[in-house]
């Protein structure tokens, strides 16, 4: 009896609502039909014109003209419920569409979203997001996304989205994007990110960066980058990098770097590096390199080179070279400072040939052949040339000096 009790009211609810717009039966805190104003619990066919329901509202079709309704407490709809605003919990098998703003919880079989801003949960088989604002948790079986900004997090299988700024977590089966600025855990952003960054196939940031970007193929910064930077083929920073950047074949920072750069092949810095520096080929700076560094066949300045250098084919500097310097082949710059170790002290390989470079050298030479025009200390090897020296001294076998 209940059961056909029920669907008795359904049918004069359906009918009621065809009929009229603001037709319904009202018994105490129970309305079928389409009443426009209700508290309690409301069942409908279809919506269409509704202005308030405060408790339960529950409706078997999508709505029609509904975008200036308020849903307040439980929304519930074989399609799904629509109004201009939802808060509470919504629960559609296909959809739930608020046009203006959806706040609480609201599950939808394909889709959940808010035409402006939506503030808790929202899931969806398809999609979830916002056209402007959202906070809280966006799930998408395929996308999620905010035209403005997100807070919180965002998820989907394919991709997330976000126009504008986002904060928390952002996380996309095969990417996430954010128009602005990124604070928290995400993929890429248009405009700075704080917080971690996490690609597939690569991140990119476009401008500055604060914590760590990490992808398997390649990670770029448009600007300055504080924390770590690590593509598994290469990674590069358009501006300023502080901390660690790394790439399997190579690494590069525009600008000037402190700490850590490691390049399979190879690694570059614009201006000037401090810290430490390895590149499997080759490392170079355009301005000064401070600290540790190696290069599997030289290490280049284009200024100077201070600390401790390894450049197995060679070391070179346009102006001075001053630490403990080591290479197979040769070293050369204007001025030598320190100990030097190589078969060819103060030569470099240019014009696919070995040329004199050193004016002035200060401190110990190891090598084959050691060459100073000026000379304050001793040299080591089978053949040493000093320039300050008298012309008999100028030229001795193992060992030459000049205090």
């Amino acid at each position: 009896m209940k059961s056909a009790a029920i669907a008795i009211l359904l049918l004069l609810s359906l009918a009621l609502a065809n009929n009229s717009r603001a037709q319904s039966v009202d018994i105490g805190p129970l309305s079928l039909g389409n009443s426009i104003h209700h508290r309690g619990l409301r069942i409908n066919a279809r919506d269409s014109g509704v202005d308030q329901v405060q408790g339960i509202n529950f409706t078997l079709w999508k709505a029609k003209q509904n975008k200036r309704a308020h849903l307040d407490g439980i929304a519930l709809g074989i399609i799904g419920p629509e109004a201009g605003t939802i808060r509470g919990i919504a629960l559609g098998g296909v959809q739930i569409v608020a046009y203006e703003d959806l706040r609480g919880i609201a599950l939808g079989g394909v889709g959940a979203g808010a035409g402006k801003s939506l503030s808790g949960i929202a899931v969806g088989l398809i999609g979830a997001g916002a056209g402007e604002d959202a906070s809280g948790l966006l799930l998408g079986g395929i996308g999620a996304g905010a035209g403005g900004n997100l807070s919180g997090i965002g998820a989907g299988l394919i991709g997330v989205g976000v126009g504008e700024d986002a904060t928390g977590l952002l996380l996309g089966g095969v990417g996430t994007g954010v128009g602005e600025s990124m604070k928290g855990i995400g993929i890429g952003a248009g405009e700075n990110l704080t917080g971690i960054a996490l690609g597939g196939i690569g991140v990119g940031i476009g401008e500055d960066m604060t914590g760590a970007a990490l992808s398997p193929i390649a990670v770029g910064v448009g600007g300055d980058a504080s924390g770590v930077v690590i593509g598994g083929v290469g990674a590069g920073v358009g501006g300023n990098m502080t901390g660690l950047t790394a790439g399997l074949i190579g690494a590069g920072v525009s600008e000037n770097a402190k700490g850590i750069l490691l390049g399979g092949i190879g690694a570059g810095v614009g201006e000037d590096f401090t810290g430490l520096g390895i590149g499997g080929i080759g490392i170079g700076a355009g301005g000064t390199i401070k600290g540790i560094t190696f290069g599997g066949i030289g290490v280049g300045a284009g200024e100077n080179i201070k600390g401790i250098t390894i450049g197995l084919g060679g070391v070179r500097a346009e102006d001075s070279i001053s630490g403990g310097t080591a290479s197979l082949v040769s070293i050369g710059a204007r001025d030598i400072n320190g100990i030097a170790i190589s078969a060819l002290n103060g030569l470099v390989f240019e014009d696919y040939w070995f040329r004199y470079r050193n004016e002035r050298t200060t401190g110990i030479e190891f090598g084959l052949f050691n060459y100073a025009p000026e000379l304050k200390g001793i040299q080591f090897g089978l053949l040493n040339y000093v320039g300050n020296n008298p012309r008999w001294a100028r030229v001795l076998p193992f060992v030459n000096l000049h205090l």
